[in-house]
């Protein structure tokens, strides 16, 4: 079997997370999808009936945000990705929650169609960029719902900017500050010719190596396609994900105090386990699979330990599906409304 290179902006965070401004708001910047580049096929066009603006937070820098609707409900839920996606991740579960919630969600600096800029991807920057476009959009307070990398600046936003918190939502969002150095040895899936062919062929072997099929329109963000509709690259350099892990280490980025975080939180964390691995270590060499299996239970402590200490005080609102996708408000998509929506306040069933 051919193998070509990982294309790494493609190849998800689920092993190695699990891996002041003024701003305006505009509507121009980087055009929608219904528009596709040359070689996209017709799946790339978005048709999700959302807003799409841009949120200048600093000079230069401009943040893609969506507004899938309720603006007219009296709270606000910001949806943050997780790391190597855009907000348009979302296009399908923000709907869970209009009926109660003005919905808007963030696509952080560094993915396209934001602004890729050479700096400011700490966290302590992240969480600012988030919080200016509450204020560009004329938001006070909000509650903040992220995925996997997410959890970093969910928890700065708690610590020091709790003013502006209703409620914080963890989805599968692990504390990396402790994260084991083991964890970045796991080999990651590699993608071959022929996954790459076309969008279909690469949400196949996404299924098949990372349990995931995201909306077409937000892969088609995230790649470029040669003139026959191949796959030939990320539209994320590589050097951005160097930067947000070095960023995310406990070195610069001191680990959760969670006593200091007033906001009420929910967690919903899909722990991986001895037994279930990953969906990709099936299709590893035997080498590779030997890495693994020496990396993997440190990993699998430290997802425990760090569940462990977000619980602590907390157990009533932590939830647990055990060895089920990194995704889970895509592959588990029922259960986490059923958790979340009581937290809210919000009935599960119509008004």
């Amino acid at each position: 079997m051919q193998q070509t290179r990982s294309l790494q902006g493609l190849c998800h965070a689920a092993v190695t997370v699990v891996l002041l401004l003024t701003c305006a708001a505009s509507s121009g910047g980087h055009p929608r999808l219904d528009h596709r580049p040359v070689g996209a096929p017709a799946a790339c066009r978005d048709t999700t009936p959302h807003r799409v603006t841009f949120v200048e937070v600093e000079p230069g820098v401009r943040l893609e945000v969506l507004d899938w609707g309720g603006a007219d409900k009296p709270r606000t839920m910001v949806l943050l990705t997780g790391h190597g996606d855009n907000v348009h991740v979302y296009d399908q579960f923000a709907f869970q929650f209009t009926d109660h919630f003005h919905v808007v969600g963030i696509t952080r600096r560094g993915f396209l169609p934001s602004s890729q800029p050479d700096e400011g991807y700490d966290v302590e920057t992240r969480a600012r960029d988030d919080l200016a476009v509450l204020d560009a959009l004329g938001i006070d307070k909000a509650t903040f719902v992220g995925h996997s990398l997410a959890a970093s600046e969910l928890s700065k936003i708690g610590e020091v900017y709790n003013n502006r918190v209703d409620k914080l939502v963890y989805l599968d969002a692990y504390d990396l500050a402790e994260r084991p150095s083991l964890a970045l040895e796991l080999p990651l899936p590699v993608y071959t010719d022929a996954d790459l062919k076309s969008l279909w062929a690469f949400q196949a072997a996404s299924a098949r190596l990372q349990a995931l099929r995201e909306p077409d329109p937000s892969v088609c963000l995230r790649v470029t396609f040669d003139a026959n509709g191949a796959i030939v690259d990320s539209t994320t350099p590589d050097w951005v994900s160097a930067k947000l892990f070095e960023r995310v280490a406990g070195s610069v980025n001191p680990p959760v105090n969670w006593a200091t975080i007033e906001a009420p939180r929910l967690g919903i964390f899909a722990p991986s386990t001895l037994e279930a691995r990953q969906p990709h270590y099936w299709y590893l060499t035997a080498a590779d699979q030997a890495a693994f299996d020496a990396a993997w239970p440190a990993f699998v402590a430290y997802q425990e330990e760090t569940i462990g200490k977000f619980a602590e005080g907390n157990a009533a609102h932590t939830f647990l599906l055990p060895g089920a996708p990194h995704y889970v408000y895509i592959n588990h998509e029922a259960e986490v409304v059923r958790w979340m929506r009581p937290f809210f306040g919000v009935p599960l069933g119509g008004e």
